[in-house]
């Protein structure tokens, strides 16, 4: 076959100048974080190869909001158990607090499970260790407690009829989980970088509404001393203003987030955050439970990461967290799902019966047929072809 000139590489790279591109000065520009640093120089990151500098004038080196000079005669967020005053919070400040959205009990069966699982990681060899402190991955296999907060079971978390209602108007029906970690800060550890979570996003900006919305979930009292979350209230109007195409400008300070355990926190994907610095010589945990728009990829890879007999016992509602509901645009396998709305306990697309089957060691994919193909090939016990049957007698689990 003759070379076609225009589909060589030569000739590509010749008329790909770089003021060609398209896109190319949006996609590169690193915004929203050039900006913000640019603007906001005391809210640069820490140097993780020098020890911290705790000396004044750094977003790190502050307190708790009814303390700081900037904030104290504002009416920030204090915890409340009214729906219609957490929805003024969330959209005024970019957070909202759940008073004793964990009962007592709750928090201490949490907390008791949290500590033990850390424990046993870092005994097994596999503390997960970041510049802030130790973190606990994929607690959804890790306790009871944990599986009982992604579905929000009242057994588990009592606000969780609040939370479930306010996250489908943040984010819709449908949404998933994200992921569900637990985060550490520990003495002689650095802040994390003050950071929005919908970053992967980035450059581009929803400014109507976020995209993602995070679930905090307190165990202990937090406070300034201890390195309770470093947040810039209101932060998100700042970077929804800046759109998909602007630039961030000058923020207020940064504070501790102070809360009692059993308070839960909503906040916002666009919110600029991080974790504080621990002053004890306590490890400080809360536990981060992120949740997207069904068509996002997720942070943790659930479908493979989930213990089988999770899965095997997992409600149908704790399956469509996990992103195991298929739809149209998400999470289908060899096609199946396509046509499915990704609603909870949906059988088009509940893609269960592809994790058994690979589990089992079982899943056999559709590969190359044709007229041609042996009876043998056509005959196969196609994964695809049993779930196909499953979903039309109505029988996903």
């Amino acid at each position: 076959m003759a070379k076609i000139e225009q589909f060589t590489e030569e000739y590509i790279k010749k008329e790909s100048k770089d003021k060609e591109l398209l896109f190319k000065d949006f996609l590169n520009s690193k915004e929203p974080y050039t900006s913000i640093f640019k603007n906001n120089p005391w809210l640069l990151p820490p140097d993780f190869r020098k020890p911290l500098d705790l000396n004044k004038g750094r977003y790190w080196n502050t307190t708790v909001g009814r303390k700081h000079p900037y904030w104290k005669t504002k009416k920030l967020p204090t915890p409340t158990k009214e729906i219609k005053q957490i929805r003024k919070d969330f959209k005024k400040w970019g957070y909202a607090l759940i008073e004793e959205g964990m009962s007592k009990k709750q928090c201490k069966r949490f907390i008791r499970r949290l500590l033990d699982q850390a424990k046993g990681e870092e005994l097994a060899g596999l503390k997960s260790m970041t510049p802030s402190g130790q973190y606990v991955h994929t607690l959804i296999n890790k306790g009871d407690v944990f599986r009982g907060c992604i579905e929000q079971d009242i057994s588990s978390v009592q606000a969780g009829l609040l939370i479930e209602t306010f996250l489908n108007e943040t984010l819709g029906e449908g949404w998933i989980c994200h992921s569900f970690l637990a985060n550490g800060s520990e003495k002689g550890y650095y802040p994390q970088v003050l950071h929005i979570d919908q970053s992967p996003l980035s450059p581009w900006i929803t400014e109507e509404a976020p995209a993602l919305v995070n679930t905090l979930y307190i165990p202990q009292d937090v406070n300034e001393v201890n390195g309770g979350t470093l947040i810039i209230p209101g932060s998100h109007k700042n970077i929804i203003k800046a759109g998909s195409n602007g630039e961030v400008g000058k923020l207020p300070p940064a504070i501790n987030l102070e809360a009692k355990a059993g308070t839960i926190m909503l906040f916002d994907g666009r919110l600029l955050h991080g974790t504080g610095v621990n002053k004890t010589n306590k490890i400080r945990f809360v536990a981060a439970m992120s949740n997207v728009k069904s068509w996002m990829r997720t942070q943790e890879n659930w479908v493979i990461s989930v213990d089988p007999k999770i899965i095997k016992n997992a409600s149908p509602k704790l399956l469509h967290r996990m992103g195991m509901q298929a739809a149209t645009y998400g999470a289908t396998i060899e096609g199946f799902g396509m046509g499915a709305a990704g609603k909870v306990d949906e059988s088009h697309g509940n893609i269960k019966p592809f994790r058994e089957a690979f589990d089992k060691g079982e899943y056999i994919r559709v590969g190359e047929l044709s007229p041609k193909s042996s009876q043998r090939q056509l005959k196969k016990k196609y994964t695809l072809k049993a779930a196909i049957k499953s979903a039309k007698e109505g029988s996903p689990r």
